[in-house]
């Protein structure tokens, strides 16, 4: 199956740890994506931490996302953990900089799909994540 990849950069006149807060918290992500997405586990150590898991979407369609890895300020890594057949091997990195105007995030994401699908589904997230992230802007 084909793997794709979707990279965003945003810049942000605003401090690294306001914009991390924000991305870091589940609850939080539905208004800057404006989709259904909501905490159904507690991480390890911090309710979005590593080990947290959001549900994304509604119904039948929903997917499960757990938090891999969490590094104050620095990064934010999950993966696919239930839902979104066909789509597989799902993984997401968030990494935050320090500018002298505030912060930039780089946003990647590897996934496999079949072909015709995988490339609706490219379009689709990146659509959306770069208009959240725009709008957090």
């Amino acid at each position: 199956m084909p793997q794709y990849q979707i990279t965003l950069n945003q810049a942000f006149q605003k401090p690294v740890e306001q914009v991390f807060d924000v991305l870091a918290d589940h609850n939080q992500l539905a208004r800057v994506f404006g989709v259904p997405i909501k905490r159904i586990k507690d991480g390890q150590a911090g309710v979005n931490g590593v080990g947290s898991v959001r549900r994304i979407g509604a119904g039948p369609v929903a997917v499960e996302e757990t938090v891999t890895a969490l590094e104050a300020g620095k990064l934010i890594a999950y993966r696919i953990t239930k839902g979104g057949a066909p789509m597989s091997q799902h993984r997401g990195e968030i990494r935050f900089e320090r500018t002298p105007t505030g912060c930039a995030v780089n946003w990647q994401i590897q996934f496999q799909m079949p072909p015709v699908l995988g490339g609706i589904m490219r379009s689709v997230l990146e659509g959306g994540i770069a208009k959240g992230l725009r709008g957090l802007a």
